[in-house]
């Protein structure tokens, strides 16, 4: 049962998650220094080296996308397949609201960055893609206990 489609909406969501360790989230340019975030921290673009980490997006980011992998082999198991989507949704809004304070309140400890201009790339973006392909997902799932429910009515 892992070719249904919340499988591969969960899968979708896995690998966006996963490409936000990989690509920046946003650039920063403040005086003479340009940073870029990414899941992991704030980096500065001319060395590659890791300037402030951002621990409570990294786990979240992590956790999200190890537990999107997790629900999609617990096919037999359709309502804790449900109910650990549902917490891989409250992970990934969690994921959305750290990403919006490294974004917008976290450059200020960088500092020198008070007056930056930043520019947001798509990467920012994975983590709202990846919850839309959960709740599909959840939507899939709801529709599979439903059509059991029935089935097992009829017998």
């Amino acid at each position: 049962m892992i070719q249904r489609i919340q499988s591969l909406y969960l899968f979708l969501a896995a690998v966006l998650l996963g490409l936000t360790f990989a690509m920046p989230l946003s650039s920063f340019l403040g005086g003479t220094a340009e940073m870029k975030l990414n899941a992991l921290g704030f980096f500065d673009a001319a060395e590659g080296s890791l300037v402030l980490s951002a621990y409570g997006l990294t786990i979240l980011t992590g956790c999200a996308a190890l537990l999107a992998l997790v629900i999609i082999f617990l096919y037999k198991k359709r309502l804790v397949q449900f109910r650990l989507c549902v917490m891989e949704m409250v992970l990934l809004a969690g994921t959305i609201v750290f990403e919006i304070y490294y974004v917008w309140g976290g450059v200020r400890s960088l500092g020198g960055f008070d007056t930056a201009v930043w520019r947001m790339n798509l990467a920012a973006l994975f983590p709202l893609f990846a919850l839309i392909l959960s709740y599909l997902a959840l939507l899939g799932i709801r529709k599979d206990i439903l059509l059991i429910r029935s089935l097992d009515r009829i017998r």
